[in-house]
């Protein structure tokens, strides 16, 4: 089960993305608070679901 803390980050990641259209994984963590393994686990479900390349 998806807690609502990671649903919260996984928007601010997706819409980090749309605005600076960058999927760096250093500028990301630089940018906003969030852990590695969290970051890599929001990326690969929005790769999966199509919403990022």
């Amino acid at each position: 089960m998806i807690d609502r803390n990671y649903q919260k980050q996984k928007i601010l990641v997706e819409k980090f993305i749309k605005k600076n259209k960058k999927t760096d994984h250093y500028v990301i963590l630089n940018e906003i608070n969030i852990d590695y393994d969290t970051l890599m686990k929001i990326l690969s479900e929005l790769r999966r679901e199509g919403k990022i390349k």
